[in-house]
């Protein structure tokens, strides 16, 4: 009788077998790659010879590369540095500073040391010195003093005292509240004193500059530049609340008193007021302004730093959609008329560091005539803040209006560069605007930062128009100027 087969048992042998020889070592074939035969241990290792490694590379410089090494420079790389060596010296000398500070805040994390040298260790008081330098008015120093939180609700009292520059003359005190009447709601006072020794009037209006000596009237298309004294006396109280959906409303007062004063001596270029333009030519100049402003201001405020380890004060995404209306009613008979902005901003993130574009737009405008207007509270551009490139309140008129690009890229974690074009220009009114004849100005600055916010900031720009604007300020709560305190 024939004995069954149990298939079961004989797949099983099959899939064991096939597993075996799996695991067997491929075999070589000694007719293509011979094993190399086992060295014997009683014959001596044969000597290496300095011929055997003259062709060697030196240790560290191995490469492994088959093409050919460029191991030196030729004929035509030197005469292209000889060519360019004019242009790499100045282009270095000027990289030194940029340079410096990168390898102080890597080595020495030097805006954090330098901050926290002048606050308490639980940071509620800071007194630290204050450095302003801005062209054609030298040097301002300081000191400044503030106190936050004293009673735990994010209270502050700032307290700022200067001289030289110009502010020949500047103290401050500006007292906030904090949430101390709730999360939402805020209130403050700013009382200011200024002595400006040497203000600049350029005439009214989009003028071109020219260095003639005849007298002439502020509205003439040619303008010359000029100096005058101004002091300042202002007391302005404030209220803000916030609103859901990032909204802000913004009630502003003041109480503002200016004096105006002729120059006796010329300062630098400038003439005295006095040689170019009849003083009482200049609406508000014999009398002094005396006036009392009030003003509602509406935001949609989303700015905020893009990434969590962005420093304090760098934005890097959302934006801003703010505008004002004010009514400035002059005291001892004098004008009364309004005051109307907006500013428009948009912050965009193109890569890490950050490395952000800043796209922004300003306008202002107030009604009334020339005849009537006080000339130091026509919009004006021109300065550190709007129509960069152009000196200080370089143009003036009834309606300003001025377009910014800004690329921020951080150097470092706390050293960031700036690069600006602005563009704009005043008229006597917004039907009389047009983009004929814009100012265009352009530069660029260096931003450091610490935990707090902007440290020191170093900028410097020129125009289509020529010159060049310089502007330093070294204080840890730097930042953009109110229009009250403008005004």
């Amino acid at each position: 009788m024939p004995r069954r087969v149990n298939v079961s048992r004989v797949l099983v042998l099959l899939v064991l077998f096939g597993g075996a020889a799996a695991a067997q070592p491929a075999t070589v074939d000694s007719s293509t790659d011979p094993a190399p035969a086992p060295a014997d241990p009683a014959s001596p290792a044969k000597p290496v010879s300095a011929d055997d490694v003259r062709d060697a590379p030196k240790p560290g410089q191995e490469h492994g590369r088959l093409d050919p090494l460029d191991l030196g420079d030729g004929v035509g790389r030197w005469i292209g540095r000889v060519l360019l060596f004019p242009v790499r010296v100045p282009m270095f000398i000027v990289a030194q500073p940029v340079r410096g500070a990168l390898y102080l805040q890597d080595r020495f994390y030097a805006a954090e040391t330098i901050a926290a040298l002048f606050y308490t260790e639980d940071k509620k008081l800071a007194i630290f010195p204050t450095v302003l330098v801005e062209t054609g008015f030298g040097l301002n120093g300081g000191v400044r003093i503030q106190l936050k939180d004293l009673f735990g609700q994010g209270e502050k009292i700032r307290a700022r005292g200067g001289y030289g520059g110009r502010f020949r003359q500047v103290a401050t005190l500006d007292i906030d509240s904090g949430e101390a009447f709730g999360p939402r709601v805020s209130a403050g006072i700013d009382m200011r004193y200024e002595l400006r020794a040497s203000e600049r009037f350029s005439g009214i209006g989009n003028n071109e500059l020219e260095t003639s000596m005849d007298r002439r009237d502020p509205v003439d298309p040619l303008g010359v530049a000029t100096r005058y004294r101004m002091t300042v006396l202002r007391a302005s109280p404030r209220v803000r609340l916030e609103l859901p959906q990032n909204l802000w409303v913004t009630g502003t007062g003041a109480v503002i008193d200016k004096n105006y004063e002729q120059l006796e001596d010329a300062d630098g270029s400038d003439r005295p007021i006095q040689e170019i333009y009849d003083p009482a030519s200049i609406p508000g100049f014999i009398d002094g302004t005396r006036f009392l402003y009030t003003e509602l201001e509406v935001a949609w405020d989303t700015r905020r730093p893009s990434h969590w380890l962005d420093p304090k004060g760098v934005w890097g995404t959302g934006g801003l959609v703010l505008a004002y209306a004010g009514r400035q009613a002059g005291l001892d008979d004098g004008a009364t008329f309004y005051r109307i902005g907006v500013d428009l901003q948009r912050f965009l993130r193109f890569g890490p560091g950050p490395r952000v574009l800043e796209l922004r737009g300003y306008a202002e405008l107030v009604t009334g005539d020339r005849e009537h207007v006080p000339f130091t509270e026509l919009p004006r551009l021109g300065g550190v803040d709007l129509l960069r490139g152009y000196t200080t309140d370089r143009y003036r008129d009834r309606f300003a209006a001025v377009a910014q690009v800004n690329y921020l890229w951080m150097l470092s974690r706390y050293l960031g560069a700036v690069g600006f074009v602005d563009a704009g220009r005043v008229s006597n009114g917004v039907n009389a605007f047009t983009f004929e004849d814009l100012r265009v100005g352009f530069g660029g600055a260096l931003e450091a930062y610490s935990s707090s916010g902007l440290l020191l900031r170093a900028q410097l720009a020129t125009s289509i128009d020529g010159g060049i604007t310089a502007f330093v300020s070294l204080d840890p709560v730097f930042g953009a100027r109110s229009r009250v305190e403008r005004y």
